[in-house]
């Protein structure tokens, strides 16, 4: 059976074939080039499939052994060369792909029946995406490791991928300036091309209402903000009302948006070198690149973890290690945008949900138990 996947899921699986091929992890400086004075051997790829594991050693060939509870059955040895042609038509499959998922073929069927390899990604479970016996020259050792994969290939760029459970709730103060109904239907055609969610917010400014963080959607998501920091929910409550409000889907710029208001009085007026926002919301990047959603409980333990892995438009590979997260975090503060996702906005009745098509219902004004309350919904992208 041919493999099937998005762009993302193919983009795991290339990078763990490139890496064996090429024999080299480098790691990447501030613009995602490769730093040719700091590079990893790699020694052993792990892949684990349902009922077993596949472990491809790299020396002269590319040996592939089956382990199952320990036991290691040689399966194949492939040369190098087949390797860097596997690799390359993965990539070429990755970036004509078309649809949501599709195969890669023949390259997708042989892998299945010569290699055994017969799913694209790794498991749920776990926050690696890629493990690696790797030569650390650092330690002058060899270490097991695992990696987070951030794919930069075709346009599966998301950083922390959106969902219902993302909205942002604030409850409206002064809600006796508003009114509910005629608001959502006057603000739903904002003048100039702006957002509807900055001219709603906008307005809502203009009629003396003001938008209080009360929760968020989803209650794990919540727990997970809060294990990074404790003020994270409320920094990315304020980072998301100053994205739309400002007009400016930036990271870093908001970032400095908040260093400039401080919102949360942090500093009390006092001049400091301290940069909390910056530092909250680099804690909040670094932690998405390694694997924490909005829906699966976060621990943030980064034993035999290594660091990220970057699969770069052009097919180049480099990686940030723990050993150099100043410079990952620094990067993703960079690089780094609010998207904005469907509202689910019913077009022909503001204020409602439609009944089909995306369903993250947010971005206009609601009643619950006679008070007002508005949603922000929460992602990020690389730019």
């Amino acid at each position: 059976m041919p493999l099937v996947g998005n762009k993302g899921e193919w983009s795991e699986l290339y990078v763990l074939i490139k890496v064996i091929a090429d024999g080299k992890l480098f790691q990447s400086d501030f613009s995602l080039n490769r730093d040719p004075d700091n590079v990893y051997e790699i020694v052993t790829a792990y892949k684990d499939e349902r009922n077993y594991r596949l472990d491809f050693r790299r020396a002269d060939d590319i040996t592939i052994y089956k382990v199952i509870n320990s036991a290691a059955e040689h399966v194949a040895t492939v040369s190098i060369d087949e390797f860097t042609t596997i690799s390359k038509e993965i990539l070429k499959g990755i970036k004509t792909g078309k649809g949501k998922t599709f195969p890669i073929n023949p390259i997708g069927e042989s892998l299945d029946r010569d290699l055994l390899i017969t799913k694209l990604k790794a498991d749920s479970s776990t926050k690696a995406d890629i493990k690696l016996r790797i030569y650390d020259h650092r330690l002058a050792k060899e270490t097991d490791l695992g990696f987070s994969i951030k794919s930069l290939l075709g346009n599966d760029s998301t950083l922390f991928n959106t969902g219902l459970g993302n909205n942002f709730i604030y409850e409206v103060e002064n809600k006796s300036n508003c009114d509910l109904t005629d608001f959502n239907k006057n603000t739903y055609k904002s003048p100039n091309k702006t957002s509807r969610l900055t001219y709603r917010l906008n307005e809502l400014h203009r009629m003396g209402c003001r938008l209080k963080f009360k929760d968020i959607q989803s209650r794990k998501l919540w727990k997970n903000l809060k294990i990074v920091d404790g003020d994270l929910p409320e920094v990315m409550a304020w980072a998301l009302y100053y994205r739309w409000f400002f007009r400016e889907p930036s990271i870093k710029k908001v970032t400095e948006l908040l260093e400039a208001n401080d919102p949360m009085e942090f500093y009390g007026g006092e001049t400091s070198g301290q940069k909390f926002y910056e530092s909250k919301i680099k804690r909040f990047l670094i932690e998405s690149a390694m694997g924490m959603t909005a829906e699966t409980p976060w621990i943030g333990e980064y034993d035999s973890f290594g660091g990220v892995i970057i699969a770069k438009n052009d097919g180049d590979i480099v990686c940030f290690h723990v050993y150099d997260f100043n410079l990952f975090s620094n990067y993703l503060l960079n690089n780094t945008m609010f998207e904005q996702a469907s509202t689910g906005e019913d077009e022909l009745n503001p204020g409602f949900p439609k009944s089909n098509g995306k369903k993250y219902y947010y971005g206009w004004l609601y009643e619950e138990q006679n008070k007002l309350y508005y949603k922000i919904n929460l992602q990020v992208r690389f730019t």
